[in-house]
């Protein structure tokens, strides 16, 4: 009989932000995925002509269609509290961290919103929807995707 001889290797994916300004990873953005997706799925949305157009454009495309892919990340803490003399931070706050770093890619920093209420005061920027960091799934090295997340 022979024995198991350890966990496998597995390759981890994970959220890399991007400052739009820089180009620059943030220093405050990334978020490890502990395991891989049970779910993945992949949409196609056909750009074609709209309703009530002659039926000879009906085979017409507008341009490409738009790609969703959505998964399901999981976030859990089991591996860490195995260890807890190596992990005090997940000991102490748990998957707090990550919850927290999730949650911000859907906020704009708050650098930005004071620069841009600073110049909004001075008169030189009109009121105009604020920019978030671009966020980077990667599922591998070979696959890294733009994602917004879905609120």
């Amino acid at each position: 009989m022979t024995t198991f001889p350890g966990p496998p290797r597995v390759l981890k994916g994970g959220i890399v932000l991007i400052d739009p300004a820089s180009w620059q990873v943030l220093p405050s953005g990334g978020i490890v995925l502990q395991y891989n997706s049970d779910t993945l799925s992949r949409t196609l949305k056909i750009k074609g002509m709209e309703e009530g157009v002659d039926r000879s454009e009906a085979l017409r495309l507008k341009g490409p269609p738009i790609e969703t892919i959505t998964r399901d990340a999981e976030i859990d803490a089991t591996d860490q509290l195995e260890f807890p003399d190596q992990n005090p931070n997940t000991v102490q706050n748990g998957i707090s961290p990550q919850l927290a770093a999730l949650e911000l890619l859907v906020y704009t920093t708050s650098r930005r919103l004071q620069n841009n209420f600073n110049l909004v005061q001075q008169g030189t920027l009109e009121i105009v929807p604020m920019e978030t960091p671009l966020s980077l799934v990667a599922g591998s090295a070979n696959r890294i995707l733009p994602a917004r997340p879905k609120h």
